[in-house]
């Protein structure tokens, strides 16, 4: 089954047509997240605009929430339903998407996986499989289940469908932040971000956006997959250690990103893992708001230099998520 058919104009062709096609079908079953505007001396920096795009306030605590429904509602869904391998957030938003549409879903999470998605996992009715100690370990999992028992496979960000549905979130930076220079996102596997590079590629979709935007990706020192690939060409293996490992630590980016990224992402930066510490409790104490490591990986990469904006740039920070469990009411 599927509830919706494939727009004509998506083929298997990450681009920002083709994630305007997607979007409105999509869209009755998304939240369109909030901006806010600050100035960097909020955060102790030399004076200038910076935008946070509050993208954990999304369905499901994060922006997989877009790729998980675009999966949903474009694909032929068989009777065995769905099965997805996690690190945590995109097992949530297909749990929750799968519930949205009835259809039955499986998710496999390694044992890093953060126990407060875990717990959302289970909520929403999903079964539930803690398989092997890395996300490699949870999709080569998934995969075996998927062959065994006919479910269609959701990858987590190296599919079409998952690169549109994240590209959507392009679409709303164009329409709340138009003249918007820089946009800076976390980047594991790349879904996130080539979506995003794709949306705003040739001047995006939407009328007065700034033409040349760039587009960065940050990752964690300790997993530097996109820098590895960029390096040797390729998607290679890279080093899978990080306080986001559940969230920015697949052991390689994807094929099908990596092609998008190469071609559209100006500059990747790394942030230590002390970093994103930093810039998880100054979003706090600043703003009340509450990120997860990989959430705040791009937040990072301006609070600790490593992106160092000009005084007139218009910098769009995606805070892309924000299930932790840092924080206990019952304390």
């Amino acid at each position: 089954m599927s509830s919706a058919s494939i727009p004509a104009e998506v083929g298997d062709a990450v681009t920002a047509q083709a994630i305007a096609s997607v979007e409105p079908v999509i869209r009755p079953y998304l939240r369109r997240t909030p901006v806010i505007s600050v100035d960097r001396l909020d955060f102790g920096l030399p004076p200038g605009p910076l935008v946070l795009k509050l993208e954990h306030l999304q369905h499901t605590g994060s922006f997989k929430a877009r790729g998980a429904f675009a999966n949903l509602l474009l694909r032929e869904i068989p009777a065995a339903g769905v099965v997805a391998a996690s690190g945590g957030n995109h097992g949530v938003a297909v749990a929750y998407a799968a519930r949205a549409v009835n259809v039955p879903a499986r998710i496999f999470v390694p044992t890093v996986s953060s126990p407060a998605k875990i717990a959302r996992i289970r909520g929403y009715g999903a079964g539930l499989v803690v398989e092997g100690d890395t996300y490699t370990d949870a999709l080569e999992a998934s995969q075996a289940w998927a062959a065994s028992s006919g479910a269609l496979q959701v990858h987590a960000y190296d599919q079409i469908e998952t690169m549109l549905g994240a590209g959507s979130l392009a679409i709303e930076l164009q329409q709340q932040v138009p003249d918007t220079t820089t946009v800076l996102a976390g980047v594991g596997g790349g879904g996130m971000l080539s979506g995003i590079a794709a949306g705003y590629a040739g001047g995006g979709i939407a009328a007065g956006v700034t033409s040349q935007v760039n587009v960065v990706g940050v990752e964690p020192v300790g997993a530097p997959t996109l820098t590895r690939a960029l390096q040797a060409g390729r998607p290679v293996d890279a080093e899978t250690g990080s306080i986001a490992i559940d969230s920015l630590a697949p052991r390689r980016v994807g094929e099908k990103t990596f092609g998008v990224i190469k071609n559209l992402v100006r500059q990747v930066v790394l942030v230590t893992d002390d970093a994103i510490r930093n810039a998880q409790d100054l979003l706090w104490q600043t703003l009340r708001l509450v990120g997860e490591p990989g959430g705040c990986a791009a937040l990072a990469a301006v609070l600790s230099g490593e992106y160092s904006p000009g005084p007139d740039e218009i910098v769009t920070i995606v805070i892309s998520g924000a299930n932790t469990t840092a924080v206990d009411f019952g304390r």
